[in-house]
């Protein structure tokens, strides 16, 4: 049989370098929206008064519980972008741009949240020393709690960045790439499986079979078509569906108010967030989409993330009692939107390039590799 890492593929036109997926930005922000609603309708926060989430909103709150899988649509595009941004760059180039793009805003965020949880009287506040651990995102595996629990997501994506790095030292290549998302997955999905609590720390653990469908489907983009390559990207996204329908579902039943979620219904949506990808990045119609409308609102993501939850709790339990549920939804979605805003146009604009730069050194044969020598970089 022949192995999964082959080469043999249908020719194509290799994917433009400098060309940017437009659709994939606004499917980013796609990803956000879903889990701010999920924040805010289904998630028991305790900030709609007396009645429960799934009380207020029935219908909605029945869907928006699958909004989780949002999570998976985010890791499934890390892992397409992602080697995107480091093949063809040196170790450095990357590390450089993973700082440049994270930092700002994360800074921004963990102190206008710490600083909501101080003065909010309905929220318990974090110590100085936590809200410092906070600020190298490196917290969460040394067991201190986050300022706000959404930033469990940047400590995976963190380490799926050292997996990045790693393969960047060594050089990245195709077949690397696929041996990578063949064999890695097949590991650490036995051990989420088999082992109780191993990912409680290694949290990417659950994750890797989205990353690995994430850089299969990029290098598809990239060059070419073949059974192997989609029958690998089916193999992960089985383990992906495999993992959310028995791990996935405790944890939004755990959080979420109402009933049980189907495991049947949320592994075909975790099915969905991958061909969501692949529609993305391979169909024409929608590759090749150039409306830069849509790489601005992918540009809110990040810090629509950061910032959403507790802002949109606060404002929840002011204006609900006023001016009702559809209202205060509306409001609470709208003031997030506004704070990622502000923080893309006065912090993340102005600073990304600069640190970059400085970061990257003086010219870029400071951080050229082999791999750099090897192979143009594909953006």
């Amino acid at each position: 049989m022949t192995s999964p890492t082959a080469t043999t593929a249908r020719p194509r036109t290799p994917a433009r370098p400098g060309v940017r997926l437009r659709a994939m930005d606004a499917l980013r922000l796609l990803a956000a929206l879903a889990v701010v609603l999920f924040h805010f309708t289904t998630r028991d926060h305790g900030r709609w008064g007396a009645q429960l989430p799934h009380e207020l909103f029935p219908a909605l709150s029945h869907v928006v519980r699958y909004g989780y899988a949002g999570v998976h649509l985010f890791f499934t595009i890390s892992g397409f972008v992602i080697l995107m941004s480091v093949w063809g760059r040196s170790p450095r180039q990357f590390v450089a741009s993973r700082i440049s793009r994270l930092y700002p805003a994360f800074w921004v965020a963990v102190l206008a949240t710490a600083t909501l949880r101080w003065a909010w009287p309905a929220f318990s506040d974090r110590s100085i020393g936590e809200v410092l651990a906070n600020l190298t995102m490196f917290h969460e595996p040394f067991g201190i709690p986050s300022v706000d629990g959404v930033y469990w997501t940047l400590w995976v994506e963190m380490q799926f960045y050292l997996l990045m790095l790693v393969m960047a030292f060594l050089g990245i290549t195709r077949r690397r790439v696929l041996a990578v998302a063949f064999a890695l997955p097949l590991v650490c999905t036995a051990l989420v499986m088999t082992v109780p609590h191993v990912d409680a720390r290694a949290t990417a653990l659950s994750w890797a079979p989205l990353f690995a469908a994430g850089m299969v489907l990029y290098v598809i983009y990239r060059d070419g078509h073949s059974w192997q390559r989609w029958a690998l990207v089916g193999l992960n996204a089985a383990q992906a569906m495999v993992i959310g329908a028995t791990h996935k579902i405790d944890v939004i039943d755990a959080v979420a108010s109402g009933e049980h979620t189907s495991a049947l219904l949320f592994s075909l949506v975790v099915l969905g967030t991958i061909a969501a990808v692949a529609a993305v990045a391979l169909v024409p119609a929608v590759r090749d989409l150039d409306w830069r409308v849509l790489t601005f609102l992918g540009a809110l993501t990040y810090p629509l993330y950061l910032l959403h939850e507790y802002f949109g709790w606060a404002l929840i339990q002011v204006l609900h009692p006023v001016l009702g549920k559809w209202l205060t939804l509306t409001a609470a979605v709208v003031l997030s939107l506004l704070m990622a805003w502000l923080v893309h146009r006065f912090v993340e604009q102005p600073v990304h390039r600069p640190l970059r730069k400085a970061l990257e050194g003086v010219g870029p044969h400071l951080g050229e590799d082999r791999a750099t020598r090897r192979y143009p970089a594909a953006r």
